[in-house]
């Protein structure tokens, strides 16, 4: 018997080697290929949940923005109103002013305390009693503007 025929020769060992060696990385590549895609999957599902709270929370946002700016337009038009309704105030305020001769008699006499006079000038320039003088003067000197 021939030992040539039965025996395998080196080249057919490393040949043998090499197919064994290349089985084993294709099963370790696919497996390697299903972990990655599995990764990749999870990945993907995470970014699309994440896209999805963004995309909420950027519609919530819109909404509160369009609620305030809504707000801020109800407030202006209330600021615009009570703005009318101080300027007919100081109008009518004016108005009784001018037809009311006593009350430009005590503006007169609140400018002169402003103005530093004392007690008795205030008296006699406006023709006023004492206890009014002086009440004028407590008023006018503790105001911040005085």
């Amino acid at each position: 018997m021939d030992l040539q025929f039965i025996a395998p020769t080196i080249n057919e060992l490393i040949l043998l080697a090499l197919v064994i060696a290349l089985g084993v990385f294709a099963i370790w590549l696919t497996f390697k290929e299903r972990k990655t895609h599995a990764a990749l999957s999870e990945l993907q599902d995470l970014v699309t949940r994440r896209t999805d709270d963004m995309d909420t929370q950027i519609r919530d946002f819109g909404h509160q923005q369009n609620e305030a700016q809504t707000r801020s337009l109800v407030v202006t038009r209330h600021l615009q109103a009570l703005q009318t309704k101080q300027d007919d105030f100081e109008n009518q305020i004016r108005e009784l002013k001018l037809q009311d001769p006593s009350l430009r008699l005590y503006q007169r006499a609140a400018e002169l305390v402003k103005q530093g006079a004392s007690i008795e000038e205030v008296m006699e320039a406006c023709d006023i009693p004492r206890a009014e003088a002086e009440m004028l003067f407590m008023v006018h000197k503790q105001s911040p503007s005085g």
